[in-house]
């Protein structure tokens, strides 16, 4: 199986990266953070197949560049993990509106983009596949001074309610 990870240079895209590596799966790993580099390099060392792109989950071409690398390098996209995601912390009355357009961008914006490209590749391979999105706690409580991102992570979970109603006749579970 070929998998796509976003916000996969560290913590818990790595992670999620070296269980896929674990069990065999080709890895096609995304992060703006550079480190994602040593992250494949690192995976590659021991002996798994991997590449990567440094690269911006809220620009379109950026996604559409790391969906096609995985069409390049393993013909396609069997299960894409959206874990690409920001927070900040600030008293509402002291969060800017460049913050709240920040988090929401790259945690629910970053998340759609990503599932779109991942849709797109499964439906042209006919194979179905899997989107996994990760999300929070704070989608359904919130927690104090992170409403942007209590929000942000909402909308993922609304985003993946919503596709796994709509892709699931094709084979695709989210």
């Amino acid at each position: 199986r070929t998998v796509v990870i976003s916000g996969a240079s560290g913590g818990i895209g790595a992670a999620i990266a070296a269980r896929f590596a674990e069990e065999g799966a080709s890895l096609v790993l995304g992060s703006i953070d550079p480190r994602v580099e040593a992250v494949a390099a690192e995976l590659r060392e021991s002996g798994a197949k991997a590449a990567s792109l440094v690269m911006d989950v809220t620009n379109p071409s950026d996604v559409a560049a790391l969906y096609a690398l995985a069409e390049s390098e393993f013909g396609g996209v069997d299960i894409s993990v959206q874990n690409a995601g920001v927070i900040t912390v600030a008293r509402i009355e002291e969060m800017t509106e460049a913050e709240w357009d920040r988090i929401m961008a790259v945690n629910t914006k970053g998340v759609f983009l990503c599932c779109q490209a991942a849709i797109a590749s499964m439906r042209r391979h006919g194979r179905g596949g899997r989107l996994i999105s990760t999300a929070s706690g704070q989608a359904r409580q919130g927690f104090i001074y992170t409403p942007h991102y209590a929000a942000s992570k909402f909308g993922v979970v609304g985003i993946t309610q919503s596709l796994a109603k709509e892709v699931a006749k094709e084979g695709i579970t989210v």
